[in-house]
């Protein structure tokens, strides 16, 4: 059982975190609707060649930037390593082009801020109307396939917005880089024990181009689950507990 969290609602400091490419065209106005909910707004530009960075600071965000373009996954790791070394209690993940609410935070952060909240992933599902229904089968399909995996039902896997205390990154950093460590990041949280929770939030598809490749990142997923296998086969009888308490204890 997770023991009660030692953070109280008048300490606890929230970032979000955003990792970018190409986002231009949307970053300011979700720093700018963003920056109300949150302590911190730190964008982590990887590797754009337009001018993700320079709005993103001109709106108020904390700026880090990639030289090169080396993953969302990777971006994602920077972020939470740099914040969690700034003390902050959790951290607020979302995506830079539009296709998440800023206004819907609260709901992430009010688990938090009572205290009980580990990994909080948003969950399209309640309302799909606006996901074209090719993503909306393959989310589906995926989100039981990596449920299964974790031993407890998360409707909506696939979902970028999402938040995780800080203690818990040291364990959930994994090997991925690119978007499947938004995958990795929840079977290594499941795998130490700890409470994996959803709640609803807007689906949301504008003009904006996904950069999922379809071909490539199936195969990283594919990858990603037979390591999974292979790994949980291995893995010493009591090592999640371990894994849990050392972090609960942080």
């Amino acid at each position: 059982m997770q023991a009660a969290s030692q953070t109280t609602p008048s300490t606890c400091k929230i970032a979000a975190l955003i990792p970018a490419y190409r986002e231009a065209v949307a970053i300011a106005d979700v720093v700018q609707r963003t920056l109300p909910h949150v302590d911190l707004v730190l964008v982590v530009d990887d590797g754009s060649p337009d001018e993700t960075a320079r709005l993103a600071k001109e709106a108020g965000a904390e700026v880090i930037i990639h030289t090169v373009n080396q993953g969302k996954g990777a971006a994602m790791k920077t972020g939470m390593k740099t914040l969690t070394e700034r003390g902050f209690d959790y951290i607020l993940l979302l995506d830079g082009d539009g296709q998440h609410a800023p206004e819907e935070i609260p709901r992430f952060t009010a688990p938090a801020r009572d205290g009980s909240a580990y990994v909080v992933v948003g969950n399209r599902f309640e309302n799909v109307k606006g996901m074209p229904i090719v993503r909306r089968m393959v989310n589906s399909l995926m989100s039981r396939i990596i449920s299964n995996a974790c031993g407890v039902r998360i409707p909506d896997t696939q979902c970028g917005f999402r938040l995780v205390r800080s203690s818990l990154v040291t364990y959930i950093m994994g090997s991925s880089d690119h978007f499947d460590f938004e995958t990795e990041m929840l079977l290594l949280a499941s795998r130490a024990g700890f409470s994996i929770q959803s709640v609803p939030v807007s689906t949301i598809y504008g003009a904006e181009k996904t950069k999922i490749r379809p071909v490539q990142d199936t195969i990283k997923f594919i990858k990603l689950m037979r390591r999974w296998q292979k790994q949980s086969a291995a893995l010493p009888a009591g090592a999640a507990a371990d894994l849990r308490q050392a972090a609960v204890e942080e």
